[in-house]
């Protein structure tokens, strides 16, 4: 997983200047050397991040999963993110420490019925 936890703070200009281009040559740099292990991309949701404001162009990075964060719909960022991305995440960590067993389940409930197996994974805490 290409984690990216500062990114974020980075508008959209800087973000493609110093950030989205290393992570494009890290991408493939691990899919020369390893080109059958799925690669995940991630960048921590902050000012210019959440809401799924970098989901396109993390899909533009070459990995294989764009990782999401829990400040998006599922459906929107499924309907930003390309069909043949998949998808990881969207459980909202304060509802995992926090939330009742009834309300964790319903969550997870949403993502999968949302998932619907088309290339989504929760598995991602």
């Amino acid at each position: 997983q290409v984690f990216d936890s500062w990114a974020g703070h980075l508008d959209e200009s800087a973000f493609i200047e110093f950030a989205m281009k290393y992570q494009k040559q890290v991408i493939s740099s691990i899919k020369a050397r390893h080109p059958d292990t799925p690669i995940i991309i991630y960048m921590a949701p902050d000012t210019y991040s959440k809401n799924g404001q970098r989901l396109s162009l993390l899909a533009e990075t070459g990995a294989d999963i764009v990782s999401i964060d829990h400040t998006i719909d599922l459906q929107e960022a499924r309907n930003i993110i390309p069909d043949h991305i998949g998808i990881q995440g969207n459980l909202d960590p304060h509802i995992l420490r926090d939330g009742s067993h009834d309300q964790i389940r319903a969550v997870t409930e949403k993502c999968l019925k949302v998932g619907n197996g088309k290339h989504h994974t929760m598995a991602k805490i």
